[in-house]
């Protein structure tokens, strides 16, 4: 949470959203904490989390009246692979590179994957919340 909520005072976030964007940290970090437990992949894992992130992001946005970015980019940062990419160079540059191909591919697809579930749980709000038209 101190590292979502750090994020976003960095970013300027407004006040009445810091809490609902700690508890996205929180969120995220449960499903980190899971997938070690459970042995789980982490693509498979930073896929659900910025799925369920951005769902809830998005139903933060509609009763906060925001936008949806308040609260998906702080909450998913928990999830960025920044140690991996570090990982990856470092291999490359002490001339480990099979280690640094397998981290990186590793660290490209969680980056997709963490993509993808906030592109797809966008596609499912807006087939889900539609706006209303008036019909007069």
């Amino acid at each position: 949470m101190v590292a979502t909520v750090a994020f976003a005072v960095l970013y300027q976030i407004p006040r009445k959203a810091i809490l609902p964007v700690g508890l996205l940290g929180i969120v995220a970090e449960l499903f980190l904490i899971a997938a070690s437990e459970e042995h789980v992949g982490l693509v498979a894992v930073s896929f659900a989390a910025s799925l369920t992130i951005s769902l809830l992001g998005e139903g933060f946005a509609r009763t906060l009246r925001m936008p949806v970015t308040i609260f998906s980019v702080p909450g998913i940062i928990v999830l960025v692979p920044g140690m991996n990419a570090y990982q990856t160079m470092k291999d490359f540059v002490t001339h480990q590179f099979m280690q640094g191909i397998a981290m990186g591919t590793e660290t490209a697809l969680i980056a997709g994957a963490i993509a993808s579930g906030l592109v797809m749980a966008g596609v499912l709000a807006r087939s889900v919340w539609r706006p209303r038209k008036n019909v007069d």
